[in-house]
C-alpha cells in the first residue's frame, strides 16, 4: 500500500494514514484512493465488532508506558472507526495493562504475544501469510536452524501448543516458511512476503516433498528444488507438486525429461525476473467468486517464461497421469486432441517463436505414425 500511495504511513502525525491503516486492519478487497487506502468492512471486522457490541471488552489491551499498542490494535481500529461513524457511544475509556520495562522483558513479552495470537478466538483476523510470519518469529525467538531437519524438529515440539493440529503440523507450517523464504531468495525478492499472499497451500507441499527428497534422495534434492521453485513461479497449484512427486518416485525417466526440459527453457529465456505485488483487489475478488481456481492466485513473476514452463509441466503430468490406461482409452485421448488441429495451425506455429518446439513434436507424431501404420496392414 506505501508503493502505491507513494508514501510511507504515518498514522501518529497523518490523520489519512490512520484511516488508512485502520481499513489495511480491518477491510478486505483493500486499494489506493487518492491519499487513502480503502476497502470493504470484512467479516472478520463486522463479527468482532458484533461481539463487543454484545460482550463489551473481554480482555485487556497490551500498550507500553509511550502508547505503543502490543495486543488489541484491530480492536482499537474498531473503536475508532465506530467513534467516527456512530459517535463515541460508551468507547471513551478502555481497560489497559501498562507493561513495565522494569517487571517483563523482551523475550516474555514477545512468548506472551505469541500465545495470545496463536491460541486467540478470532484466528480468522490472521491471513495465512500473517500465521506463518507470527510463527517464523516465534520460531527465530527458538534460535532455529532452518537448514537442520532435526532442528526444525526440535522447535516444531517447542511450538506445537500454538498449531492447532500439534507438532506434525507445526513441523509443517515451519517448512513452509523455510521455503517460503528460500522461493523469495531465489527470486529476488527476500522478505517480500506480502506478495505471496494466498499462496502458502504451494510452499506446505514444496516442504513435504523436500523432507522426504533429503532423506531418501539428497543428490537429487537441488535439482527438485530449483523445478519446484520454475513450477511456482510459472503458477502450478499445489496439486502438481503432489504429482511431480509421484512422477519422481514411479518414473525417474519421464521425471528427468521434465526438469531437463524446464532447466532448458529457463537457461533460454530468463532474465532479471522479478516478484511483482499481487493486485489484493482482484485477488479478493476472485475469492469472492466462484471460480475454484481464485482460492490459489499465481504469483506475478516479471521476465519469467511463464507459459512455456507451465506448459511444460501440466503437459509431463498429463502423460504421467495417463500411462496406465487403457491403450484405446490412450488413442482415443491423443485423437481428441489431434483432431481440431488444421494444417493452417500447424503453419502458423511452425513460423511462430515456438515453431523449433512445434517442429519436434510433429516429428514425432509422424515416426510414431509410421511406425503404428504397419500394425494396421
Amino acid at each position: 500500500m506505501e508503493e502505491k500511495l507513494g508514501h510511507s504511513l504515518d498514522p501518529e502525525n497523518n490523520p489519512n494514514d490512520e484511516m488508512s491503516v485502520i481499513s489495511i486492519l480491518l477491510d478486505t478487497g483493500i486499494h489506493v484512493d487518492g491519499d487513502f487506502v480503502m476497502g470493504s468492512p470484512s467479516k472478520d471486522y463486522l463479527a468482532l465488532k458484533k461481539d463487543w457490541q454484545k460482550r463489551g471488552q473481554e480482555s485487556p489491551f497490551w500498550i507500553q508506558p509511550d502508547g505503543t499498542v502490543r495486543n488489541g490494535n484491530r480492536r482499537l481500529a474498531m473503536l475508532k472507526r465506530i467513534r467516527v461513524e456512530e459517535g463515541l457511544g460508551g468507547t471513551r475509556l478502555v481497560d489497559a495493562i501498562v507493561l513495565n520495562p522494569n517487571e517483563i522483558n523482551e523475550q516474555e513479552l514477545f512468548e506472551m504475544e505469541q500465545r495470545e495470537q496463536l491460541t486467540e478466538n478470532f484466528k480468522l483476523r490472521y491471513t495465512d501469510i500473517n500465521l506463518l510470519l507470527t510463527l517464523r518469529d516465534a520460531a527465530v525467538a527458538q534460535r532455529i536452524d532452518w537448514n537442520s531437519p532435526e532442528d526444525i524438529e526440535r522447535v516444531a515440539g517447542e511450538l506445537q501448543e500454538f498449531v492447532v493440529g500439534g507438532k506434525s503440523y507445526a513441523g509443517i507450517q515451519l517448512r513452509a516458511i523455510k521455503y517460503m523464504d528460500d522461493y523469495l531468495k531465489h527470486v529476488g525478492s527476500q522478505g517480500a512476503y506480502q506478495n505471496l499472499i494466498r499462496q502458502i497451500e504451494r510452499f506446505r507441499d514444496v516442504g513435504k516433498n523436500m523432507t522426504k527428497m533429503l532423506e531418501n534422495y539428497p543428490d537429487e534434492a537441488v535439482d527438485m528444488l530449483q523445478l519446484l521453485f520454475g513450477g511456482i513461479s510459472a503458477g502450478i497449484k499445489h496439486g502438481h507438486i503432489r504429482s511431480i512427486d509421484r512422477m519422481f518416485r514411479e518414473d525417474r525417466e519421464a521425471y528427468r525429461r521434465l526438469r531437463e526440459k524446464v532447466s532448458t527453457i529457463e537457461q533460454q529465456e530468463t532474465t532479471n525476473t522479478k516478484l511483482e505485488a499481487p493486485d489484493l483487489e482482484a485477488v479478493e475478488a476472485e475469492l469472492a467468486s466462484d471460480n475454484d481456481d481464485a482460492v490459489e492466485p499465481a504469483p506475478v513473476v516479471s521476465n519469467y517464461p511463464t507459459d512455456r514452463v507451465k506448459s511444460a509441466i501440466l503437459d509431463a503430468i498429463d502423460e504421467f497421469d495417463s500411462r496406465n490406461l487403457e491403450i484405446a482409452r490412450q488413442l482415443g485421448q491423443a485423437a481428441g486432441r489431434l483432431r481440431p488441429i488444421t494444417p493452417a495451425n500447424i503453419s502458423e506455429a511452425l513460423s511462430s517463436s515456438g515453431g523449433a518446439e512445434t517442429r519436434q513434436h510433429l516429428s514425432e507424431i509422424i515416426d510414431w505414425a509410421e511406425r503404428a501404420k504397419t500394425l494396421l496392414q
